[in-house]
């Protein structure tokens, strides 16, 4: 059975249930737009969300999985695909979304759209987490916790970066379109490691990824001061 629960979110209705033990959320807009589109924060909810709550003003639903910690795993992607068919009949919501991938929400993003390209619409990914042997690092105290949901151990994790960059492949193959948005003095989760060889991966096959590099900028903050571009972006595929 789901529980449902109903809270006030930021001057919206935020609808909280159970779904196969994780918390699941979706946050209403006042007035649902004609396409019923939607956008799902692979990580972080309220983090950062200035693009997120400006989307629900004009009419998106805002949804989120709280399947923390276990790093866009192979059991992860299988809990969302659950969580996306709830979400699209509960909602009655347009088939394909718009995945927001913060930090390691990259992970889940990427993995996600590589396994149902035919419901993802495009993807933000901010400072994304892609390399495995970037973050977290060895010595890193996630890392453990990061190998054990992929049952890996440092072997195939080394082995994994390669089929994770062969992922921009199918991505583009697909011809799902990607903002990338990422601070060039990012020491957490590095550009030069991540998104760069991802982009130009992308790249090879089809054109339509976007990067925005903030000069000087850290891990932290994400997303823009002006998210004018983001929501754009979002908007216009």
């Amino acid at each position: 059975m789901i529980n449902r629960e109903e809270k006030l979110y930021k001057g919206y209705k935020r609808i909280n249930f159970i779904l196969e033990g994780y918390t699941g959320s979706a946050i209403v807009p006042k007035k649902t737009e004609d396409k019923k589109r939607w956008i799902w924060r692979a990580e972080f909810l309220g983090d950062f969300d200035k693009a997120d709550m400006e989307l629900v003003n004009q009419g998106w639903h805002l949804v989120y999985y709280k399947i923390s910690d276990m790093y866009g795993s192979p059991k992860a992607v299988k809990l969302m695909s659950i969580f996306h068919k709830y979400i699209v009949k509960e909602f009655a919501l347009n088939k394909k979304t718009v995945l927001f991938g913060f930090s390691r929400g990259g992970l889940y993003a990427i993995n996600y759209a590589v396994a149902y390209p035919n419901e993802v619409k495009s993807l933000y990914l901010d400072a994304p987490v892609i390399d495995l042997q970037s973050w977290p690092r060895i010595g890193h105290r996630l890392r453990v916790e990061c190998l054990k949901w992929y049952e890996f151990d440092e072997i195939a994790a080394t082995n994994y970066s390669l089929i994770q960059l062969s992922r921009a492949k199918k991505l583009a193959e697909h011809k799902i379109p990607i903002l990338v948005v990422i601070g060039d003095a990012d020491l957490t989760v590095p550009y030069e490691e991540n998104a760069k060889p991802f982009i130009n991966e992308y790249k090879k096959t089809y054109d339509d990824i976007t990067l925005i590099i903030k000069k000087g900028c850290g891990h932290h903050p994400h997303s823009l001061e002006d998210v004018s571009s983001i929501i754009d972006f979002v908007t216009s595929v």
